[in-house]
């Protein structure tokens, strides 16, 4: 494949004029064309660049937005390193994360003002850029020459992946990782400027913002933005589109609204549907597939820039999560007498590592260089398309040590919490400085007092599985589904 710089200028010549990212803007989906979106990312890194911040670190903070994209690629490809978080952080979240990395320039959404006035207080010397001037800049900006592309074996993207410790890890990738998937994507489904894809997913995150808007540069299919998550299925329907990701939590909805008329949900042009971030049941995957809809399990990680393993089209198969990509290497590390073990990957699309964590970086690969995903499971040959087909069977066991040396399981005590009360998403249990600590997810606010709730908790475990310390927050995505 050549450069991605070559790729994307002949793509301007192609494409400059042809529609390419819409947006809804009072009540109607308008369009950014191709060569406008690419004009308006250089000059902002160019912009960017005048204040001195090559090779930096800069965050981007804000909803799903065509003036986001423009700046999360302009500073990956030309400027430094884009830190796109999720819109759902606060204050303390981007402090967090901003003295943790070291960034001195924050770009934000208009509709983000409140929580950033918050982070200046505290850091009034970093630039602060909102994306409303960001086409004043832009038409201040001029052009002295082309812009040199970022190398692509440097760190070109951090993305804050959840885990079992207290805070996001930060992942860190380069162009390298970014794009080692398009190869094997396109052998599956070759796309092309005439498919249409509805996005919904956080550009925060690598399932929306690689696999949905980075490729789309190259494989020049437009993107029509999600206006909100309670009018998808509306719009769905409105943009009729070709393709369409989304995680299990939306397609078990679709399936509970439309039942045996799944197939009429997505409109009459789509090709393929993907599914990845969680367990997906098999009787409704079964059920998308018997009604000629071409949906397609992935499955991937943040520290894999999104890519491992996706089915190929018309897959009957509803067990397995999909055929390894073919340009990496993937194996079950320790497996027991069964073939079963924790599932490892090299290849270019594994991450550098985590950003100020050596010791966590280290512990995340093998003697021989692989990375341990914490997820177990097994590999058969896809006897249909080749290659080797991947099947989950769960989460290694994660054991945190207490105080004193004890051991303690944080799923059983994740199972006791969500059990207790039915408005509880999901509970994630960790260590931080000695205390056993929870952070829980609600489906919706709520009254309870959840001082008693985990008073009465802990007087049902022993005192080195209590919980000392906890936080609450709405699992948005989870809210505006059940509204």
């Amino acid at each position: 494949m050549i450069g991605l710089e070559e790729k994307l200028n002949d793509n301007y010549i192609k494409w400059q004029n042809r529609a390419y990212i819409y947006e809804k803007v009072d009540g109607m989906f308008r369009a950014t064309t191709y060569g406008a979106f690419l004009d308006r990312s250089r000059k902002l890194a160019a912009h960017l660049l005048s204040l001195q911040l090559a090779e930096q670190p800069v965050m981007i903070y804000g909803d799903n937005s065509t003036k986001l994209m423009v700046a999360d690629f302009a500073v990956l490809n030309y400027v430094g390193v884009s830190v796109c978080v999720s819109k759902e952080w606060k204050a303390a979240d981007l402090l967090r994360a901003i003295r943790l990395l070291g960034i001195p320039c924050v770009i934000y959404g208009a509709e983000k003002k409140e929580v950033i006035d918050r982070v200046r207080e505290a850091l009034p010397g970093l630039i602060y850029i909102s994306m409303d001037s960001m086409e004043e800049i832009c038409n201040d900006t001029e052009m002295s020459g082309e812009l040199e592309p970022r190398e692509e074996h440097l760190c070109c993207k951090i993305v804050f992946s959840s885990g079992t410790t207290a805070n996001p890890k930060a992942v860190m990738l380069s162009k390298k990782n970014v794009f080692a998937g398009m190869e094997s994507l396109y052998r599956r489904c070759p796309f092309n400027e005439g498919d249409v894809d509805y996005l919904f997913l956080p550009l925060s995150h690598t399932y929306g913002g690689i696999y949905n808007f980075l490729y789309s540069l190259v494989f020049g299919f437009s993107i029509y933005l999600c206006s909100n998550v309670t009018d998808m299925a509306g719009e769905i329907l409105e943009v009729n589109p070709t393709l369409f990701c989304a995680v299990p939590a939306i397609y078990r909805k679709f399936y509970e609204g439309y039942g045996s008329n799944i197939y009429k949900a997505f409109g009459s042009r789509i090709q393929y549907l993907f599914c990845g971030g969680a367990y997906f049941e098999e009787e409704i995957r079964k059920a998308y597939k018997d009604s000629g809809l071409n949906i397609m399990e992935a499955y991937a990680l943040s520290e894999t820039a999104s890519t491992f393993a996706i089915q190929y089209p018309g897959d009957p198969d509803c067990q397995s999560v999909g055929t390894i990509a073919e340009d990496i290497e993937a194996r079950i590390w320790e497996p027991d007498e069964k073939g079963m073990g924790e599932i490892v990957v090299k290849g270019d699309n594994v991450f550098m590592g985590y950003a100020g964590d050596r010791e966590q970086t280290l512990r995340a690969f093998t003697e021989d260089g692989y990375f341990k995903t914490g997820d177990m499971g097994y590999i058969l040959p896809d006897e249909r398309n080749g290659g080797y087909k991947l099947y989950i069977t769960g989460r290694k066991k994660r054991i945190l040590i207490g105080e004193n040396g004890q051991n303690v399981d944080p799923a059983h005590i994740e199972n006791l919490i969500c059990k207790k009360n039915p408005n509880i998403s999901k509970a994630l249990v960790y260590m931080q400085e000695n205390k056993l600590c929870c952070h829980i997810y609600l489906f919706k606010q709520g009254s309870r007092d959840w001082d008693v709730f985990f008073t009465e908790l802990n007087d049902t475990l022993p005192k080195y599985e209590q919980i000392r310390q906890y936080d609450i927050a709405v699992d948005s995505v989870e809210k505006r589904l059940k509204q």
